[in-house]
């Protein structure tokens, strides 16, 4: 019995250590010749984190920008110009996977907001400070 204890809360740490992943940074990006990709995250359940709606960063241009083991970043550094990002939503039980695609330039801070609509998330990119949106759906 106490070894499973001590299995079960050994398991819980590894799961929320791979939960908090850092930002996704591609070799040879630097704050120089990248931009800034932030997700729109809510973080105001503290250890509840099911409570808040989280939005991770999948992949950017094709490449994965985490995993199961080490969680999905929900900020990364992306290279200046076209930019395809995949994102995961997830509150609770509901889930949902998003794609905008967008330019970007180098020194610039970009945010992946989201919109839920009942059963439905809606997913757009601005550029941090201006509201309006610069991105468009990925094609399939």
């Amino acid at each position: 019995m106490k070894n499973g204890i001590v299995l079960g809360l050994l398991g819980l740490s590894l799961f929320l250590t791979g939960c908090a992943a850092t930002t996704y940074e591609p070799k040879g990006l630097t704050p120089e010749n990248s931009a800034y990709l932030k997700a729109d995250s809510e973080h105001a359940h503290g250890i509840f984190i099911a409570l808040d709606e989280r939005l991770y960063i999948n992949s950017i241009n094709g490449i994965a920008a985490g995993d199961f083991i080490k969680g999905y970043p929900e900020d990364a550094r992306i290279f200046e110009g076209v930019n395809e990002v995949k994102v995961d939503y997830q509150n609770g039980q509901i889930t949902s996977e998003g794609c905008v695609k967008f330019l970007a330039k180098a020194g610039q801070t970009y945010i992946i907001r989201k919109k839920r609509d009942g059963m439905r998330v809606y997913y757009w990119v601005e550029l941090e400070g201006d509201p309006t949106k610069i991105s468009q759906g990925c094609s399939v």
